[in-house]
């Protein structure tokens, strides 16, 4: 996203306590128009608790949350709440619905709830139930449907009003494969029809594939919030992943390749017996990518494929913030603990 880019959704100093627990802790974070922005953190970080409160599930202990409306970003009330989050839909935690209601009556009695035209609502239901390859199913009972159909179903629940945001909590958990890429194509298909997606997920390799950018958030406190490729050049790690036809090339000029391309890498160079890969750490600068990729292909290495893997490089950057925050928040509790002492 670039400078101009619209905020649609901004939370400033955000905070929500319950009792001696700081849920989440002075959270500044805006969301894009037209972006998908993948919010992630491990369980008890915040997410969830987060997205209840600019559901106005939940109230904020000290902060303020603000929606864009009619061209201006205005402050989430009590006595606003219900106007302002009409073009809002929500996916908070794992849906349960009635198991002898059908799609078509759960879908139009939220399209009802949410002031969706009447006279549009029939078309409306089969439109996203066709969107999501769920036509067939349509009149058939909720209690015969698979967990990935179900959670379709929560997803077309939050859009059948026809949304421009959509808060998702955890749309991917527990689904098979097949479910997951089908649910993936659907998030990516909402963007390119210009919705704005606020996502989270443990998933780190879905988040990898489809969001623009990434928040990382622990111990209730946004630790990192930028795009993969701007998390990357801070912290200055990366790794390429090479595949070759023959892995004996390699043990058997391994030697000379290492001290070759050493000044290139930031850690020796791993194999990978799963994935059948050479990973080469480096800084992820794009001139040493280059030359260390010249010097394989120099010395005959005979590559078949090579890649710098999003998911793998999320997974690596999300546990250097969340090691670091760990640490961060365990020397806090020492501090506290000293001071109470103390007193």
């Amino acid at each position: 996203m670039g400078p101009k880019a619209e905020v649609i959704i901004e939370l400033k100093n955000l905070t929500k306590k319950f009792k001696i627990v700081t849920a989440v802790n002075n959270l500044n974070l805006e969301i894009y128009k037209g972006e998908i922005l993948g919010f992630l953190g491990p369980n008890g970080a915040g997410k969830t608790t987060t997205m209840k409160l600019i559901a106005s599930l939940l109230h904020p202990t000290e902060g303020e949350i603000f929606v864009r409306e009619n061209g201006k970003l205005q402050k989430l009330t009590s006595h606003n709440k219900d106007y302002l989050l009409d073009n809002i839909g929500f996916l908070i935690e794992n849906p349960e619905f009635y198991k002898d209601r059908t799609p078509r009556q759960l879908l139009t009695l939220f399209a009802k709830l949410k002031g969706y035209p009447r006279d549009k609502i029939e078309d409306r239901v089969e439109e996203i139930i066709h969107m999501v390859g769920l036509s067939q199913w349509i009149d058939q009972k909720l209690g015969t449907f698979s967990k990935g159909m179900r959670q379709k179903i929560g997803i077309l629940s939050a859009l059948v009003h026809d949304p421009v945001i959509l808060v998702l909590d955890e749309p991917q958990t527990g689904l098979d494969p097949k479910a997951r890429r089908e649910i993936r194509d659907l998030l990516l298909q909402l963007k390119n029809q210009g919705k704005t997606i606020f996502l989270s997920s443990h998933l780190l390799y879905e988040i990898a594939e489809i969001a623009d950018r990434v928040a990382i958030i622990s111990h209730g406190i946004l630790v990192a919030c930028d795009t993969l490729e701007n998390l990357e050049a801070q912290a200055k790690s990366s790794q390429i992943q090479v595949e070759l036809l023959n892995i004996n090339d390699i043990k058997n000029t391994g030697i000379k390749i290492d001290k070759l391309i050493r000044s290139f890498l930031t850690d020796p160079i791993r194999y990978n017996k799963d994935s059948k890969v050479f990973e080469l750490p480096f800084d992820g600068d794009p001139e040493k990518q280059y030359e260390i990729l010249q010097i394989l292909v120099e010395n005959k290495m005979k590559i078949i494929d090579f890649t710098v893997s999003k998911a793998d490089l999320l997974e690596s950057l999300y546990l250097q913030h969340i090691s670091q925050s760990d640490k961060t928040y365990k020397e806090f509790q020492k501090k506290a603990i000293k001071v109470e002492k103390i007193i």
